[in-house]
């Protein structure tokens, strides 16, 4: 698989998760579950999955706004520590807002891209320079890992999470028939 194709099966595997967490009561989502300093509920992952798709596709690949730069309601959410208290609609509208800006790159994606070295300026000096394509699929494992979360903390909330393995999502190969 290649980075478009891998993208899509996230976006497949994403629309599954989104209608479980829009079933889940927002006490669920909203519920400490995590004691961590960044993340202590599922809307704050929900948050930073999102926002680290657009941080570094928009800022650090392409060096142009970010995408909630360009959604006044999604502006005022910018910088909060936690998420517990926001709607989930508005954090799965950033995420599509996202996605749909995400799909229209990579539609667009040739080798040339792929191999194009970025600079990222506030990470420490020797993990500074990245190839795209090196970026696209941290971006991508980087969802893959946060989602595996969510799945692992609606099971402890006796939620069944949907199947999000890969395998759910390739295409079924016909058995060959016999003459």
């Amino acid at each position: 698989m290649n980075i478009p194709e891998t993208y899509e099966y996230l976006v497949r595997a994403r629309r599954d998760l989104w209608a479980t967490l829009e079933d889940v009561p927002d006490e669920v989502l909203a519920r400490p579950l995590l004691n961590g300093d960044r993340f202590r509920c599922i809307k704050d992952l929900v948050w930073h999955i999102a926002e680290v798709e657009d941080g570094w596709l928009h800022g650090d690949i392409r060096r142009v706004p970010p995408v909630q730069d360009h959604l006044p309601g999604v502006q005022a959410l910018r910088g909060r520590p936690f998420y517990d208290d926001v709607p989930l609609a508005p954090l799965l509208d950033y995420w599509l807002a996202v996605e749909e800006s995400t799909r229209a790159y990579l539609a667009r994606l040739d080798a040339a891209e792929l191999a194009r070295v970025v600079t990222v300026e506030d990470w420490p000096p020797e993990h500074q320079r990245f190839r795209v394509d090196g970026l696209l699929w941290h971006v991508m494992m980087h969802e893959v890992r946060h989602t595996a979360q969510i799945a692992v903390l609606l099971r402890t909330q006796d939620i069944k999470p949907p199947s999000l393995d890969l395998l759910f999502y390739l295409p079924p190969i016909p058995s060959a028939q016999s003459g």
